[in-house]
């Protein structure tokens, strides 16, 4: 941890010049935001720099990528790491939904070079953190930066195991959803770092169908896998009085479970942190706490229901595998109601049941509709025949039923074949999801004589009041 700085350094401001002449003023312990990059299609980003900021001293930087640019709320989710464990937080405003992950590792660019330009950046202490989309950035950025030291990533990650370089091993951080599906993805690229020997740790939580951040107290305790791996390596000056105090935030953490009835999760998490602290010889009282939840009947009990919950699981995945590859290349529209009841059991079941059972349930519906959008994205603009292509936007229409993406390439392919009854009919599928897009509508490639057709539009008509062809009589 940094020195602390005399009380009068509080009401210090810095000042920062850009190239347009316009002045930013950081003052310390308040967040920033909406700082123009010098390069526009970065857009704009907050930051936060912790009370007893000195820019005298390199200091740790937290580089954050929320999946809908939210910069300033995710940088105040940051803020008590950043004053309990001294790191300055710099948060994109840049949506990366809106494009590709190589797009926006283009456009972060300058917003990181920026940052590290304006202030006194310990280089080997740079880390980056981020939600959904933003995890999936996060995670790549030690492939164009060798000097991140840390990835914290939440919900969702990538990594290209041919361009790994292993001999720049940064701490791996992730933090699921243990009713989302993407938990599995997260596991699988931690569970390979650490059979490379990258430091890992993996975190869980319990989170709406939304995807939304942790909460703070979970990502202090992420975080403080950094600052102890820092310190470990010699990056950051051991603190005793620290490590005290974030050892005693996740022991607390592990309590707030215990004393909830989730044996099984603070069993989990209190041998986390018996590994994560073992090389600051403290919390040698953990193997009592660890050995009186062993011996709880309840744990017993949850222990037995999440190991069987695992292996029916995984089983299931695995049909679902194989009986989706073979629906898919035989165009098996038969079997499009047997998905479709799939999905209604796992929605029903989701609302039976409760704990690992409805969270299983959860993940599967999620599990289907990543594979069937794997299945999508690779024959939809393949050369595969117009039947396949169908086939897999039925898929799509079934486990996604919001989105508008398949409903308009169904329309599409059978308008082209003359199959106007298939048309019509996911056109009013699409229609009853709430679509509104009417230009979209019209703009759908080859099936000209579809759109000028009466029954084209009158179905447009009667879920939107208007359309481009054929008035309404009267």
């Amino acid at each position: 941890m940094m020195k602390r700085i005399p009380i009068l350094i509080l009401l210090f401001t810095f000042i920062f010049q850009f190239g347009n002449a316009q002045e930013i003023e950081l003052p310390l312990g308040k967040i920033v935001d909406s700082i123009p990059t010098a390069d526009t299609t970065a857009s704009s980003f907050a930051i936060y720099l912790p009370q007893n900021f000195n820019q005298k001293e390199q200091w740790p930087v937290i580089f954050v990528f929320d999946h809908e640019g939210r910069g300033r709320a995710t940088t105040q989710l940051f803020r008590t790491v950043a004053e309990e464990q001294s790191y300055i937080i710099a948060s994109s405003n840049l949506n990366l939904k809106q494009d590709s992950l190589k797009n926006n590792l283009d456009k972060v660019a300058p917003f990181i070079n920026q940052v590290d330009g304006m202030l006194s950046i310990d280089r080997k202490q740079v880390y980056v953190a981020g939600l959904s989309a933003g995890g999936q950035l996060a995670t790549a950025l030690p492939f164009l930066y060798n000097n991140v030291s840390g990835v914290l990533a939440v919900e969702n990650a990538w990594i290209n195991t041919e361009y790994l370089n292993t001999n720049n091993k940064f701490m791996f951080s992730a933090v699921a959803c243990d009713s989302n599906n993407s938990m599995f993805v997260l596991e699988e690229i931690e569970n390979y770092l650490d059979s490379k020997n990258f430091p890992t740790e993996i975190n869980y939580y319990t989170c709406e169908k939304d995807v939304e951040w942790p909460d703070v107290d979970l990502i202090r305790n992420a975080v403080a896998g950094f600052t102890l791996n820092a310190m470990k390596e010699g990056k950051r000056t051991k603190d005793l009085i620290l490590v005290k105090s974030l050892f005693d935030a996740e022991v607390e953490y592990a309590e707030v479970l215990r004393r909830t009835r989730n044996y099984y999760q603070a069993f989990e998490k209190l041998k986390q942190i018996e590994d994560k602290y073992e090389d600051f010889d403290i919390g040698a009282d953990l193997r009592d706490q660890i050995r009186n939840i062993r011996r709880n009947k309840a744990f017993k009990e949850q222990r037995r229901d999440y190991r069987n919950v695992a292996a029916s699981e995984e089983a299931k995945q695995e049909e679902y595998i194989y009986y989706m590859e073979t629906d898919v290349v035989t165009s098996n529209f038969e079997n499009v109601g047997w998905w479709a009841a799939q999905i209604e059991d796992l929605k029903e079941n989701e609302e039976k049941f409760s704990g690992p059972k409805q969270k299983m349930a959860s993940r599967l519906q999620g599990f289907l509709d990543n594979l069937s959008k794997n299945y999508y994205d690779g024959y939809v603009n393949s050369q595969a025949t117009p039947r396949s292509k169908v086939f897999v936007s039925v898929l799509r229409t079934i486990f996604d039923k919001e989105d508008p993406e398949a409903y308009l390439n169904i329309i599409k392919i059978a308008g082209h074949d003359g199959d106007h009854e298939t048309a019509l009919l996911y056109l009013e599928d699409l229609l009853k999801t709430g679509f509104d897009d009417m230009e979209a509508l019209y703009e759908i490639e080859g099936i000209l004589d579809l759109k000028l057709s009466e029954a084209y539009n009158d179905k447009i008509r009667e879920y939107l009041g208007e359309a481009k062809y054929y008035k309404a009589e009267g």
